[in-house]
């Protein structure tokens, strides 16, 4: 595939219910003498939905800023999956346009297994510093610690980095004293050498045990700490693999409110 004005062979459609259970129904429609863009454009004239996603499978891929502009509507939401441990320059090229056409608007960015590459439009540093309400990177993209710094988001998601637990305790230190503002929840998965480095993660945090930490699945745990700003953090760790790794969640709550900001 070029472009979105190459026409499928055929066309497969999935409908789903979630009322009151999840239940799907999946067929296969002729191409219909339709072109992708306009199999598109007719599915979204079909429904009034106010939030569209769309997933890009990236493997053997072109895909041009000028035709996805001109087809799709203005998305909130994107998934870009890399189908390739090492894609080529135009792989590469497809997944830099598809970022190009859509960060300007949407607010929930997805990579999974997308190579970030410095100095280009792939870097960490030029997605991060977009105002996206939700960054979710996965599996690990080689961030730095570093990196975080550049991060602009509400909420971000990193599964398996190669973060020190020292580095995790140097980030909960900063954005103590008021880096990060705009950061409201962080999921990240940190491998552990040992169960003693909860202390470690915690060290000149002044943390507490919630009072309802002793109601989780044994092996997990949940701390406050103050943040500035008249905020507090819940910390939940999240033991996976033995002691082998952790989940550290943070979501950052207001003093006045017990409820957890989400996003």
């Amino acid at each position: 595939m070029t472009t979105l004005d190459d026409i499928p062979v055929n066309v497969d459609v999935e409908l789903m219910r979630f009322n009151p259970i999840p239940e799907s129904k999946a067929f296969i429609w002729s191409n219909q003498g339709k072109n992708i863009g306009e199999w598109v454009q007719h599915l979204s004239s079909m429904f009034r939905c106010e939030c569209y996603e769309a997933i890009f499978h990236i493997f053997n891929t072109r895909l041009y800023i000028q035709s996805l502009r001109n087809t799709l509507p203005k998305l909130r939401r994107i998934a870009i999956n890399c189908l390739i441990n090492e894609p080529n320059n135009q792989e590469i090229q497809s997944i830099e346009n598809i970022l190009r056409a859509f960060l300007p608007d949407v607010k929930c960015v997805r990579l999974h297994r997308v190579p970030l590459l410095p100095f280009r439009n792939l870097s960490i540093h030029h997605i991060g510093m977009t105002n996206l309400r939700e960054l979710i990177l996965e599996p690990d993209q080689n961030l730095k610690f570093d990196d975080l710094s550049t991060l602009n988001v509400e909420s971000c998601t990193i599964f398996i980095t190669q973060f020190s637990v020292r580095d995790l305790n140097r980030f909960f230190k900063l954005w103590t004293k008021g880096s990060y503002p705009n950061l409201h929840s962080l999921n990240i998965l940190v491998r552990l050498e040992n169960a003693s480095d909860w202390n470690t993660l915690l060290k000149g945090l002044n943390a507490e045990e919630a009072d309802n930490s002793q109601e989780l699945v044994e092996g997990n745990k949940k701390f406050i700490i103050d943040i500035s700003r008249g905020a507090c953090a819940q910390v939940l760790i999240q033991s996976v693999d033995m002691w082998a790794s952790a989940r550290i969640e943070i979501s950052k709550l207001q003093r006045s409110s017990p409820e957890i900001c989400r996003f």
